[in-house]
């Protein structure tokens, strides 16, 4: 059971998005900024979220 756990953690992606708990867009940011999240890096993590759900699927 042991080796079989092992396998599945070495294949599991690094940040699971279903676990990341993001702030509120009025919120002050992740990044200790100060600034209100909405202004800071809302637009870059939905970018990334969104590239993480589309990737190259079907791309030639």
């Amino acid at each position: 059971m042991g080796l079989m756990k092992s396998i599945v953690n070495f294949f599991k992606p690094e940040d699971d998005v279903a676990c990341v708990q993001r702030p509120g867009r009025n919120e002050a940011c992740w990044c200790g900024s100060g600034k209100k999240y909405k202004k800071c890096h809302l637009s870059e993590d939905e970018e990334k979220q969104s590239r993480r759900y589309t990737g190259n699927c079907g791309a030639s």
